[in-house]
């Protein structure tokens, strides 16, 4: 038979109890309908005298099916329930005193199931609130010992909340509930417990001072408490020869024995020493090096915010490409090193060079690189002591950048470039991995996928060579991937930028630039060009550039006339060109460029006098300009040739007359103009000025 709440009510009366069921139990047990049960209680209505119709408790009749309505919910006595052919009803609900006992032990039961659900419910909802106060025990201690306060709370709220037959039963209850659930830290006996419920009501203790951890502090069972043997494994766990455990334990054991001290055994070594926490802490960056993997977790970390803009700081740096070796036209297996040049702000690589080691020129060209394509120079540039930093070459980048304003540093480790060493990783383990030739990560690398096995990497050296994988394909293929990099969306394979759907070259592309120097081309050129100072010789410039004779054609008349020796600056990737500069101070002054000139051929039927036509126009031009200037510098006030009439020379004739006119302007422009009487006064309002007044005191 199953049970629910208020099945069964007991009522006293005059004659003595009556034992009223719900109708919901009785049309589960007798199996009859609602519409037989509105009948039945239609058909008892009628039996009773009208005076008692109105009651909802109905009196005895002696009909069958007596009922009442008792909370809005109809009952059915059970005496009256009927039992007789063909349904014999009532034997269905077995004795009465059967009956009420089994309901009797379900309420019991419900009540003692209700107390229990919100006994856990309280303990897992509070119970963190006194994690705080037991800072100094292990996690499981702590844990304990807070849900023990959790519980100790909910017995005082569940003591002054309700009403109990005994003094004792609400605290047996509970008592019950801890012994049950096999709570640490809390008495099992009832009187115990009530001792400490009355400390926290009677005596306002706080709870967390009642529930403490048994037996603290007490060092009785202490055994091996010997300072000396604490410091001789403190010194040897903090040398850096590393020691294993086993090794140290031994040796302290040794010592032990030869100077009558107790003798600890190896475990006790490992629980108390070797495995604490503190002695990690203070031991990691001596014994494994500061900087170190297993050091660095115990170091100070500093975070730092990712750049505003594009441009506020390129990081520069280099690592090996992770693909398989290629040989080299003498035969020798190489691996591509790649600098790289990335914005902070973006992720983008502006600028890559690629060599066999990193030195000097491949950091100059791929700086070179960022600078000519982005077309700026950013804010801040970190370099790392590269090979080569200290060269002449470095110094004069490093030294042109800061003339331009650029703040640059020279970081002393790799934390001053944690996004960049970051990116390394990315790109091997996200780009380099598409491609056929990558053989795994770093050494070092502890991850799972981070290398490939040994008989696949013989394999792939094998086809590498059968394919003549050369500089070439290395080249092309190191380059393809970090174009991959730079236009694929973060959102594809980041994790925490997966909201962010661009690319890093659309990110910088499309961040403003507020703090970054944009440059022209002959800037670029100063800062990164090769230079050479020449003399100009017949308006040209002749030079030998990696033992090749090239000539320039100088067309600007005035550095022709002022400039005898210039600076030229070129690229070697482009000789077109170069472009012209004069020193003054620390500094170049560009003057302009310099086209290349090619030797005219005026022999056979390749002659070109067309380009000897131009070339005596251009002559005829520069000596046209400078005939003028040297007129104009000795040219003065010729009054003799004013004077000559028709027997003078015009060309004199009209240059004294210019000097003559140019004379009179620079001086009247010299001669101050005087002023008209009263042209002091302020005439712009003529309502406040008296004209009477002001004439008659000009007089």
């Amino acid at each position: 038979m199953n049970f629910k709440q208020n099945d069964i009510l007991i009522r006293k009366t005059s004659d003595g109890q009556t034992t009223w069921l719900n109708e919901r139990l009785v049309v589960e047990v007798c199996g009859i309908s609602n519409d037989y049960c509105r009948k039945i209680r239609k058909d008892y209505k009628k039996s009773v005298q009208n005076c008692y119709q109105r009651f909802n408790i109905l009196p005895a009749s002696g009909k069958a099916w007596r009922w009442a309505k008792i909370n809005g919910q109809f009952y059915y006595d059970l005496d009256f329930i009927p039992n007789q052919k063909p349904k014999y009803y009532r034997d269905l609900f077995g004795d009465k005193s059967d009956l009420i006992e089994s309901f009797t032990t379900y309420q019991a039961n419900q009540d003692s199931n209700i107390i229990e659900s919100q006994f856990n419910g309280y303990i897992k909802a509070n119970e963190k609130d006194f994690l705080h106060c037991y800072l100094d025990c292990t996690k499981e201690q702590q844990k304990a010992l807070a849900k023990a306060c959790a519980v100790l709370e909910f017995s005082v709220k569940y003591i002054q909340e309700n009403e109990f037959r005994t003094n004792n039963e609400g605290y047996k209850i509970l008592a019950d509930l801890i012994e049950k659930n096999e709570l640490r830290y809390l008495p099992k006996n009832y009187r115990i417990l009530k001792e400490k419920v009355t400390e926290i009501i009677d005596n306002g203790q706080a709870i967390a001072d009642v529930i403490q951890l048994p037996r603290a502090g007490n060092t009785n069972a202490v055994e091996y408490n010997d300072p000396e043997v604490w410091n001789w494994a403190m010194q040897l766990t903090a040398m850096g020869q590393n020691y294993s455990n086993d090794w140290k334990t031994r040796k302290i054991q040794d010592m032990c024995a030869m100077t009558g001290k107790k003798v600890p055994s190896r475990r006790w070594f490992g629980q108390n020493i070797y495995e604490q926490h503190n002695t990690k802490f203070l031991t990691a960056s001596q014994r494994f090096g500061k900087g170190t993997t297993k050091a660095s977790i115990y170091d100070g970390y500093i975070p730092f915010d990712n750049a505003l803009f594009a441009g506020d700081c390129w990081q520069v740096d280099a690592t090996r490409v992770n693909i398989i070796s290629h040989k080299t036209n003498e035969g020798d297996k190489k691996f591509l090193y790649i600098i790289a040049v990335r914005d902070v702000h973006s992720g983008d690589i502006l600028g890559q060079s690629f060599d066999y080691s990193e030195n000097r020129w491949s950091v100059i060209n791929a700086v070179k690189m960022a600078v000519q394509s982005a077309g700026y120079i950013p804010y801040e540039i970190v370099f790392d002591r590269f090979p080569g930093h200290n060269t002449d070459e470095a110094k004069r980048l490093m030294a042109s950048l800061k003339q331009l304003g650029v703040k640059v540093t020279i970081a002393h480790d790799a934390n001053a470039k944690a996004s960049l060493e970051r990116w390394f990783g990315t790109l091997q383990s996200v780009f380099m991995a598409d491609s056929q030739y990558y053989y795994g990560e770093g050494i070092k690398s502890r991850r799972l996928h981070a290398h490939r096995s040994p008989e696949y990497i013989a394999q792939l050296t094998k086809e590498s060579d059968k394919a003549k994988f050369d500089l070439v394909e290395a080249y092309g293929e190191s380059e393809s991937i970090v174009n991959a990099y730079r236009t694929t969306a973060y959102s594809y394979y980041s994790r925490k930028n997966k909201h962010i759907n661009k690319s890093p070259k659309m990110l910088h592309d499309e961040s403003d630039k507020p703090h970054v120097q944009w440059l022209e081309n002959h800037q670029i050129s100063m800062i990164f060009g090769l230079k050479k100072k020449i003399k100009i010789r017949n308006g040209l410039i002749k030079t030998e550039i990696q033992n090749i004779e090239f000539i320039y054609q100088v067309n600007d008349y005035q550095i022709l006339s002022n400039e005898p020796e210039v600076i030229i600056s070129y690229d070697m990737e482009d000789l077109t060109f170069v472009y012209l500069f004069k020193p003054k101070g620390d500094y170049l002054i560009h003057l302009g460029e310099a086209e290349q000139f090619n030797r005219i051929q005026k022999y056979g039927p390749q002659a070109e006098f067309n380009r000897v036509n131009t070339e005596k126009i251009r002559l005829a031009e520069i000596e046209r300009l400078r005939q003028e200037e040297l007129e104009e510098k000795k040219g003065y006030n010729n009054d003799v040739a004013l004077m000559l009439g028709r027997f003078t020379n015009k060309y004199e004739a009209e240059n004294a007359e210019t000097v003559h006119l140019l004379n009179s302007i620079k001086n009247t422009e010299n001669t101050p103009i005087k002023k008209a009487v009263g042209s002091g006064y302020n005439t712009a309002n003529s309502q406040e000025i008296d004209i009477n007044s002001l004439t008659k005191n000009q007089y």
